[in-house]
């Protein structure tokens, strides 16, 4: 929407001129509509990407250390991919006493996240400076509440029905708000489950058979004006 309302204002394009057609989409076989059996009984928040600074995998493990200990107890984190700051990350996971909550996996195939999505309830990720963010659709798609910074691509696929978007206004805001969304959702069953199935319906929209469908019907709409204007 950033792109589509700077294009506009440029070249002061009218609505009629130009629309929106988001560039991610995902493969069929990530719509899951079966979970796979859970190692244990605990909560399973999942964070996948590259471990960079605006990726921001410290504020989920810092938002993590501000539940309470009832809250704690029932969770556990799981940070699927690797990068600069694998190291500074897991120091702080040490450093704020999480070690028996927070799982680094490193990193793996595509095809091979599909396990971690399929076994998490809730999927956290924070980044600041994301204008796809395939990830979030894949979580979607897997039936995941999503609890996403409100920036770029990942604030436009998440909705209210499908999980929260925080104002990435400053690092002690996300951090706070993520503690927040974090704790509402591990405490409301029922949430979770309504946001699953709802995920899994949003993501519907975006697979390449579905955004295939869209271009078509966006090309016929292209012809039959021109034909008209021909007339």
């Amino acid at each position: 929407t950033y792109t589509l309302n700077l294009l506009k204002r440029l070249f002061n394009l009218p609505d009629s001129r130009i629309s929106l057609f988001f560039e991610n989409g995902i493969d069929t076989s990530f719509i899951s509509t079966q979970k796979q059996p859970k190692r244990n009984s605990k909560i399973h928040l999942l964070f996948v990407g590259r471990l960079v600074p605006y990726k921001c995998a410290d504020i989920v493990i810092k938002s993590l250390s501000r539940l309470n200990q009832t809250i704690q107890n029932k969770i556990e984190l799981t940070i699927v991919g690797d990068g600069s700051e694998k190291a500074l990350l897991e120091k702080l996971v040490h450093k704020l006493d999480l070690d028996e909550i927070v799982n680094f996996i490193g990193w793996v195939s595509q095809s091979k996240t599909l396990d971690y999505y399929r076994q998490a309830d809730i999927f956290c990720f924070p980044s600041i400076r994301e204008f796809g963010g395939a990830v979030v659709l894949e979580a979607m798609a897997n039936g995941l509440p999503c609890i996403v910074a409100n920036y770029g691509g990942i604030g436009e696929y998440v909705t209210e029905e499908t999980g929260f978007k925080i104002e990435p206004i400053s690092p002690g805001h996300l951090t706070q708000e993520l503690t927040q969304k974090i704790q509402i959702l591990v405490e409301d069953e029922q949430l979770r489950e309504s946001m699953s199935v709802k995920s899994i319906e949003r993501a519907r929209q975006f697979t390449w058979e579905s955004k295939a469908i869209q271009l078509v019907k966006i090309y016929e709409q292209m012809i039959s004006e021109k034909r008209s204007l021909n007339q």
